[in-house]
């Protein structure tokens, strides 16, 4: 391959893996705990559906929107969205760091993005 068609190339790779598919995952709210931020930059809607209907036939004791909300909320109430998206960006990291982990669907997940993902899949169903 020519070096000017790889370069083209991987300039085109760069710009569709750059294109951020959040916006088609929306839940329709701009409330941060629908939607696991890495998440959905690794898989589709429906995907995430999937992982959330799995993930609250494995926990049925957290298959309410209550329930997860104030899991994924710890308890808190924030003034912001940018605030809360901190507080689940952090524990997604803690849950990581502590292997807090659980699999669903074949995906490795932290508890709190299994659990955005089971609020997605509730709110959108």
């Amino acid at each position: 391959m020519e070096r000017r068609a790889f370069l083209r190339l991987s300039a085109y790779t760069a710009a569709v893996l750059g294109l951020s598919p959040i916006s088609s995952c929306s839940p329709g709210t701009d409330d941060p705990l629908a939607l696991p931020k890495f998440f959905s930059h690794l898989v589709d809607v429906k995907s995430i559906k999937e992982v959330g209907k799995a993930y609250r036939m494995l926990v049925p004791a957290e298959d309410d929107h209550q329930k997860l909300s104030a899991l994924l909320r710890s308890n808190q109430q924030f003034s912001n969205n940018e605030n809360l998206q901190r507080l689940i960006d952090l524990q997604v990291n803690s849950d990581f760091k502590t292997n807090r982990t659980v699999t669903v669907s074949g995906w490795v997940l932290a508890i709190t993005e299994a659990r955005q993902c089971a609020l997605f899949s509730i709110l959108n169903s």
